[in-house]
C-alpha cells in the first residue's frame, strides 16, 4: 500500500500556510507553496512507495504525482507493456 502525502492550503491566525501532512499529521509548514511541494516529494521519494496530492489554494486538487515502483497489479515491464 501506498503512503499518502498531501500538500493544502490553510490560513492560520499569523499567516497562510501551506502544509505538507501525511494522512492526518502535519509534517511542515511553508510560507510558499513551492517549498511544500519540494518537502513532499523529498518525503515521498525516502518513503519509497508514495502518493503526493497537491491542492490549490480553493482545495481543489491540481496533480498527482507517484514514488516507487508499480505494484504486482498492473505493473510496466521493461518494453512498457502493462503486465496482470
Amino acid at each position: 500500500m501506498r503512503s499518502s502525502f498531501s500538500v493544502v492550503f490553510r490560513f492560520s491566525p499569523d499567516s497562510l500556510t501551506w502544509l505538507v501532512s501525511r494522512d492526518e499529521t502535519v509534517l511542515s509548514r511553508h510560507c510558499r507553496k513551492r517549498d511544500a511541494v519540494r518537502e513532499a516529494a523529498r518525503l515521498a521519494r525516502a518513503d519509497g512507495h508514495a502518493v503526493v496530492r497537491v491542492e490549490r489554494m480553493d482545495g481543489t486538487v491540481q496533480c498527482r504525482h507517484r514514488y516507487g515502483r508499480p505494484g504486482p497489479s498492473g505493473s510496466v515491464s521493461a518494453n512498457g507493456s502493462e503486465q496482470r
